[in-house]
């Protein structure tokens, strides 16, 4: 058993919240269980009390009404912070100083730097430190990685991925939401473009081509004008080793087309099509270049909840087990992705306040 807090009482803490209490046997998982210990909110005890009820917590989960009294809690073992990505990097600071195991939401951080420190004070302190990107532990996402690695689609030439909201920006949200807030550091790049880049990160290039660097990054961008965030954003990334290219895609208000696959990894034999948003897929489409058969269909249906309990599985076992790294989630890929992520960012004069880039204490 693995204990729990959650740090932040927002819609992905209230869903992750609500798949720790489901039974890990329901998703056929029998050497774990978790223990909903903990939740903190930063402005209230009543939130977090109300957090509580809303997710049907056991009567012996606590509330706090700050961040630092979640982490001052002998009790609790690991801390899930979702609170939102601006913060995430002073709020993993707080949890592992505090010596506390940290499951963070997507983005990481704000910038590569921010994510290099968390990184260097876990390995120093001995801490497990992942970052909560849900689709990389997917049963389709997996199963998609062992088609790849039999060969079915011959050698991966290229990843074409996208993850497209299409939402009324100006209606929906105004100038405040945190998508499109700078101080909340707003835009797809960090909200959304992650999920397209994960696929790309997944099947480009060989297993050694772990720096950034080392691939050619361009990129294009279209600006939300009521704030100077990025509303929609391309990402190219390119292999000069494996002459392999991922083409990445994220938009607050474009539309995604429902009918077509959402991420397709081409190969010399074949492609694998996978259908639903990158960042939570359900089926998949394999198809033989050249072959008489019908492609090959499959589904993935979560058997209850969100989806979320996988993530949190894998670092239950981790904890177990002593490691500090996640095999399925490594921490060398989330620095990848941050780094990725400045380049274009600075490619455009994409840049947030000092307070939220800022690695000082």
């Amino acid at each position: 058993m693995v204990r729990w807090g959650i740090l932040g009482t927002g819609d992905n803490a209230l869903k992750f919240g609500k798949d720790l209490l489901i039974d890990p046997t329901t998703r056929d998982v029998h050497d774990l269980t978790h223990d909903f210990l903990a939740v903190a909110s930063s402005t209230s005890l009543d939130k977090a009390q109300s957090f509580l009820s809303a997710v049907g917590a056991p009567s012996t989960a606590r509330a706090y009404g700050s961040y630092e009294a979640l982490v001052a809690d002998p009790d609790v073992e690991i801390v899930y912070i979702a609170s939102p990505h601006s913060h995430h990097f002073p709020h993993a600071r707080l949890a592992l100083t505090g010596n506390k195991h940290v499951l963070l939401e997507k983005a990481f951080t704000v910038n590569a730097r921010q994510a290099e420190i968390l990184v260097q004070l876990a390995r120093e302190r001995g801490l497990y430190l992942m970052e909560a990107l849900w689709t990389r532990f997917f049963p389709l996402t997996r199963h998609v990685q062992q088609l790849v690695r039999e060969g079915r689609i011959g050698t991966v030439q290229r990843v074409v991925a996208e993850r497209n909201l299409g939402r009324d920006v100006e209606r929906l949200y105004g100038t405040s939401h945190r998508l499109v807030n700078p101080a909340l550091a707003g835009g797809a790049l960090l909200d959304l473009a992650v999920y397209p880049l994960t696929w790309v990160r997944l099947f480009l290039g060989s297993e050694g081509e772990n720096n950034s660097r080392s691939l050619q990054v361009s990129s294009a961008v279209i600006p939300y004008e009521a704030t100077g965030v990025d509303e929609t954003v391309t990402v190219v990334i390119t292999s000069p080793e494996t002459k392999t290219q991922g083409v990445a895609t994220a938009s607050l208000r474009v539309t995604a087309d429902p009918s077509e696959p959402g991420v397709r990894i081409l190969g010399t034999k074949g492609q694998v099509q996978v259908y639903g948003p990158a960042a939570r897929p359900n089926w998949i489409r394999v198809v033989t270049y050249g072959s008489s058969e019908a492609p090959e269909t499959t589904s993935f249906p979560i058997p209850v909840g969100h989806g979320l309990f996988w993530e949190a599985d894998e670092s239950a076992r981790c904890i177990r087990e002593g490691r500090i790294d996640s095999e399925g989630m490594p921490l060398k890929d989330t620095l990848w992705m941050m780094r990725v992520l400045d380049e274009v960012r600075q490619q455009h004069g994409l840049r947030y306040s000092e307070e939220l880039e800022s690695t000082r204490g």
